[in-house]
């Protein structure tokens, strides 16, 4: 029995969703433990009642300790902040042999079994970013990725989850460029035993280096290189008002639209269709902003309109305007 878990609110559930339903690839049996950040998510959740599914409300989880941390962080700060937290509460509550963390904008293109199998001999696992030299932003965000990060009920486990905790407590909305709980995986290995780096290179495909790959697919499996791809991190993926999906601000090539993109889009569809069975107006979304109307605008309004076409005259000549319609992935 494997135990995954992931954290989102309600603008990133249909996503959570997704990568949920994407585990049917497991050849193991399994139980998912999304933790909710908000009551919608959870109350939706709960009434769609979902096999193989059990939801957790961030209050359930909530500490004095952990309630401090919470008025010192951003929201986006403050889920990062619960990531070793919900591994640990897992752990303790469920008795689970071991815990898998994933990233909610992530999907499972094959197996995940051919990573865990990686580390059939160690308590914790870690996906390298594995950036393209072009990206390459380990400087800031380190080494490796939160993504897909596995820990057994044991003691070596728990060792490393209270040192990522601790870590993570130090997140401040003081400083919003700073990245404690992610930069510290870099030190796994080094302080502690039996912490495998994941060498699978199917694993964590991103839009940071999926350009230094050779992308294919070859009956229904898609490819990187030689290697089927395990799971891909949608980084920056969301939705405009008007339909539109934002791929990213990274330059992609036709088949890794087509093959990988698209794969994840009608996804999401499916998943938006099974939301919409229990609850019709459920319409939540990461959303992106559109350009600013350039009726009636102050000065102050006009600087923002320039520098809003600037940003995407930059990124169409840079290869990175990945804003498209829904027409196009249905083709």
């Amino acid at each position: 029995m494997r135990s995954y878990c992931s954290i989102f609110d309600k603008n990133y559930l249909f996503q959570g969703l997704t990568v949920f339903k994407s585990l049917s690839h497991s050849s193991v049996d399994y139980t998912y433990y999304p933790l909710c950040m908000d009551n919608e998510s959870y109350e939706l959740l709960i009434k769609m009642n979902l096999e193989k599914m059990q939801p957790i409300l961030v209050d359930e989880i909530m500490t004095e300790e952990l309630y401090s941390v919470r008025q010192k962080t951003t929201k986006g700060q403050f889920c990062w902040v619960c990531q070793p937290i919900i591994c640990q509460y897992i752990l303790d509550t469920y008795h689970a042999e071991i815990v898998i963390y994933l990233e909610a904008d992530s999907l499972f293109f094959s197996d995940p079994e051919i990573l865990l199998r990686e580390m059939i001999d160690y308590s914790v696992s870690l996906v390298p970013h594995n950036f393209s030299p072009e990206f390459d932003n380990s400087a800031v965000a380190g080494r490796y990725c939160v993504q897909f990060n596995a820990f057994r009920n044991d003691e070596k486990a728990r060792g490393v989850l209270n040192y990522w905790k601790n870590n993570c407590f130090k997140y401040t909305d003081q400083k919003l460029e700073v990245y404690p709980g992610q930069t510290c995986l870099d030190h796994w290995v080094d302080l502690f035993e039996g912490v495998k780096s994941i060498e699978n290179i199917g694993a964590g495909v991103a839009p940071w280096n999926v350009n230094k790959f050779k992308v294919s697919a070859q009956n229904g499996i898609v490819y990187v290189d030689e290697f089927p791809i395990v799971f891909y991190h949608f980084h920056q993926y969301g939705r405009y008002t008007d339909g539109s999906h934002e791929l990213g601000n990274y330059p992609y090539s036709k088949e890794v639209k087509q093959l990988i993109y698209s794969k994840y889009i009608a996804e999401l569809n499916n998943v938006v269709k099974l939301v919409h069975l229990t609850d019709p107006t459920f319409n939540f979304r990461r959303l992106y902003s559109k350009d600013i109307k350039l009726d009636g605008f102050s000065v102050y309004d006009f600087k923002k309109v320039f520098h809003a076409y600037w940003i995407n005259i930059k990124r169409i000549l840079r290869g990175r305007y990945n804003i498209y319609p829904n027409c196009y992935f249905d083709k």
